[in-house]
């Protein structure tokens, strides 16, 4: 565990991130309520299904942002600062570079790709009335996510959370206008949606735009090394933010065959609560991924070593108390959303079975988020992109032989995998270590 002079570090960098993941959560959350409220079952549904394609976009963003934060920060713990600036500049247009293929893709192709995420009669046309306003908004949300990770590699977490929280508040009040007031359905969340994102542009440009942080010309360029490197760190989070839009894609798919537009729609509130209990674990990992990467730069075997155990003690946790809070509040959570009678049902009785997986998914995550801190993108995408092959066959599988059922249990079978490989990923990271520091003291790494 950390020491007391660390106390101090670590929860400046880590508590400013958990906030900023879970109220963007809490923001998706009053999306999910007041859809719920003004549309039914079928909006509910419908953003649920538009999801993948939403998490897609954040992907993007975080995996190049993401990436290229943890080389600005190991570059910057090493003392290399023209490196760390490189990283910045490439990181930046790097972003910029992949926002408008992807906006093309979605206003071109909205339609049938929902269809092959399992959109079908009212939920496809609710779907795709979301992701049509969404796909505008495109190049704000790639821009603003991936600068975010760098914002806070340069050790304005502060900053990073004002910027996400002003535009949270924005979405929710724009939310109860167009969605309540104005009765815009699901473009009207869409639209409150895209409005919050350019609003943080704004805030991120004119950060990068202070002379103390602005990017010289000369680093405004794409180094192709660092290109590189920032795409193959870049596939964890990358995927850590995607992938589990797979579990969401496979339950979608046979909830739709085995319990039809209901049981979608009682997943759509199951998913948007979980999305709480991911969040906060996901600011731990990401939170102190700067610490990490920069005491790794510097060579600090105990500094790392303590950070990522007090991620796995905190993590945990928090996976052991969102099992807790989804079982105390199963009857009221449906109601919180406006699910029908039957939906809300369906919820009360799946909820705590799809919770248990919280609390591996707390050590999967720590790990994942380990990894690629200290430059082991082999071992991180090993967990992540292990999940996806994992849930396709799990949810697949345990659907054909237990039904609802099996599709709820399926999620914690997955995590419970997937925490053994990572033990095992961990032990096999240590022995290496070890076995490096007999023959060549001087390149121990944690």
């Amino acid at each position: 565990m950390i020491t007391k002079s660390m106390v101090r570090e670590y929860l400046k960098y880590i508590v400013p991130t958990m906030l900023t993941f879970t109220l963007a959560s809490v923001y998706s959350i009053v999306d999910g309520v007041f859809v719920g409220h003004a549309v039914g079952d079928a909006g509910l549904a419908g953003i649920n299904v538009a999801f993948p394609l939403v998490a897609l976009v954040m992907a993007v963003g975080t995996g190049i942002g993401m990436g290229g934060g943890v080389i600005s920060s190991i570059a910057r713990g090493a003392g290399d600062d023209a490196k760390s600036r490189r990283a910045v500049g490439t990181t930046f247009l790097m972003l910029i570079i992949a926002a408008v293929p992807i906006m093309a893709a979605l206003i071109v192709l909205a339609e049938p790709i929902l269809t092959a995420l399992g959109g079908r009669g009212e939920t496809l046309d609710q779907a795709v009335s979301y992701i049509s306003v969404i796909a505008w908004g495109v190049p704000f949300q790639i821009f603003v996510t991936g600068c975010t990770p760098l914002i806070r590699n340069q050790g304005k977490v502060a900053y990073a959370m004002a910027v996400q929280v002003f535009a949270g508040l924005m979405n929710v009040a724009l939310d109860f206008v167009f969605v309540i007031l104005m009765g815009w359905g699901t473009a009207g969340a869409a639209a409150a949606t895209v409005a919050s994102q350019t609003a943080a542009f704004v805030l991120v440009a004119a950060f990068f735009l202070l002379k103390r942080n602005r990017i010289a010309m000369a680093d405004l360029r794409i180094d192709k090394a660092i290109a590189a490197h920032v795409l193959k760190l870049g596939m964890a989070p990358f995927g850590l933010t995607l992938l589990p839009e797979a579990t969401v894609v496979a339950i979608n798919v046979n909830a739709v065959a085995y319990g039809g537009e209901t049981a979608v729609a009682a997943y759509a509130v199951i998913s948007y609560t979980a999305c709480v209990i991911q969040m906060l674990i996901q600011g731990v990992g990401d939170g102190s991924q700067p610490l990490i990467s920069k005491h790794y730069g510097q060579g600090d075997v105990d500094g790392v070593r303590r950070f990522r155990n007090t991620n796995y003690l905190i993590a945990v946790s928090i996976g052991i108390l969102g099992l807790a809070a989804m079982f105390v509040f199963r009857e009221q959570i449906p109601h919180l959303f406006g699910a029908s009678g039957e939906a809300a049902s369906l919820i009360a009785w799946a909820l705590p079975i799809f919770s248990v997986a919280y609390v591996f998914y707390g050590f999967t995550h720590a790990s994942t988020s380990y990894f690629y801190a200290v430059d082991d993108a082999r071992a991180s995408s090993i967990i992540v992109y292990g999940e996806a092959v994992l849930v396709v066959l799990v949810v697949f599988g345990m659907a054909r032989i237990a039904g609802l059922d099996g599709i709820w249990v399926s999620v914690t079978i997955v995590q419970m995998v997937l925490a053994c490989v990572a033990g095992a990923l961990l032990r096999r990271r240590h022995r290496s270590r070890a076995s490096r520091a007999k023959m060549e003291p001087a390149l121990d790494r944690p």
